[in-house]
């Protein structure tokens, strides 16, 4: 069964602002902030990109391309408190939209997204040490 609904119950606008007002927050966060700040060098078009990865999860459009998962692997260091922050930033930011629906669709989604990548983060990077679950925020 799909986990699109039949009737969106939210908007692109909705997801843009979910977008936006996350990442101005992840921005300033002093862990992830840098982290960002190393690896987008256009945010513009990075907003473009992940309202389209957003709006295909949550809406169907097939509008997204690209590949998170190399990505993320690249990145040195990551650590699980990483993720929970990215998670925390991302609930509070959820939190302050007017869409409960939306809300506990995207906070679910950011859940299992991150806690995929973490997984084969962990896969990659430390192969002999068991897999550390993420704690939900």
């Amino acid at each position: 069964m799909s986990s699109i609904p039949n009737s969106p119950a939210y908007t692109e606008k909705e997801i843009d602002q979910l977008v936006r007002s996350f990442y101005e927050k992840a921005r300033k966060d002093p862990s992830l902030g840098p982290i960002f700040e190393a690896h987008v060098t256009n945010w513009e078009e990075h907003f473009v990109q992940m309202t389209d990865f957003w709006s295909g999860n949550l809406l169907g459009t097939n509008r997204f391309y690209g590949a998170p998962m190399p990505k993320h692997l690249a990145v040195p260091n990551l650590r699980p408190e990483l993720f929970e922050q990215w998670l925390k930033l991302f609930k509070q930011t959820t939190q302050e939209l007017d869409n409960e629906s939306f809300q506990l669709h995207v906070n679910l989604l950011a859940y299992r997204i991150a806690s995929r990548l973490w997984a084969a983060y962990q896969m990659q990077h430390y192969p002999d040490k068991p897999l550390l679950e993420l704690k939900a925020p």
